[in-house]
C-alpha cells in the first residue's frame, strides 16, 4: 500500500486530535530524520526518505491517549494499532520502535528508517533541536522521579550515543547537524 502524503499525515494527526505543539514536535523530528536520510542516500546507503518522513510525522499519533500515568506504557503500541487500522502497518512499526526504551531491547531496529526516526526523536525537546545530553537531562528531570525509571532512562543514554556514532560514522557531518 502506498504511503500517505505529508498533507495526509498532518490530516491524520488532526483527526486523532494531536495538539499543535506535538505536531510541531513531529515536524521537527521529520526535519532531522529526512536530512539524515538524504545524507545516507548521497553516500550510497539506500534509505527510503518518504518512509522516514511519514514515520517521523506520525510517530506520536497516540500522544493524546497516552499522556497520563495509566496509559503512558501504551505509547507507541497504540500508535502502531492506529496506523495499522489506517492501513499503514510499516508506519505503525516505526512508531512502535521510536519509544525510548526500545534501544535496550535485543535487535532493537531492523532498518535505517527505524533508526533515523528513533534518533531524530531523541534530538528534539518539544519542537527544538537539542543535543542528546540536553534531551536526556530533560527526560531524567521530567520522568525520572522514580529511581527505577531514572535508572532505565540513564541506561538508555549510552546506547543512544552508540547509535549516534553508528549513524554519523557513515556520514561527512557531525551530530551538530551542520547544513540542516
Amino acid at each position: 500500500m502506498p504511503l500517505p502524503s505529508r498533507e495526509e499525515c498532518i490530516a491524520l494527526l488532526c483527526k486523532h486530535k494531536l495538539p499543535e505543539h506535538i505536531i510541531r514536535h513531529s515536524l521537527t523530528v521529520e526535519k532531522i530524520a529526512v536530512f539524515l536520510a538524504k545524507k545516507f542516500n548521497a553516500k550510497g546507503i539506500k534509505v527510503d526518505t518518504e518512509l522516514v518522513s511519514r514515520g517521523a510525522i506520525l510517530h506520536d499519533i497516540d500522544k493524546p491517549q497516552t499522556l497520563d500515568s495509566e496509559t503512558v506504557h501504551m505509547h507507541g503500541h497504540l500508535s502502531k494499532k492506529i496506523l495499522e487500522a489506517e492501513g499503514f502497518p510499516r508506519l505503525g512499526e516505526i512508531a512502535l520502535k521510536h519509544r525510548l526504551f526500545r534501544v535496550l531491547e535485543k535487535n532493537s531496529f531492523s532498518s535505517w528508517e527505524e533508526k533515523l526516526v528513533y534518533y531524530a526523536d531523541k534530538r528534539v525537546k518539544h519542537d527544538k533541536i537539542v543535543s542528546l545530553q540536553e534531551r536526556f537531562n530533560y527526560l531524567l528531570k521530567t520522568y525520572g522521579e522514580e529511581k527505577t525509571v531514572f535508572d532505565k532512562i540513564a541506561k538508555c543514554k549510552p546506547r543512544v550515543e552508540q547509535l549516534e556514532k553508528e549513524i554519523f560514522s557513515n556520514l561527512d557531518i557531525t551530530p551538530s547537524l551542520e547544513g540542516l
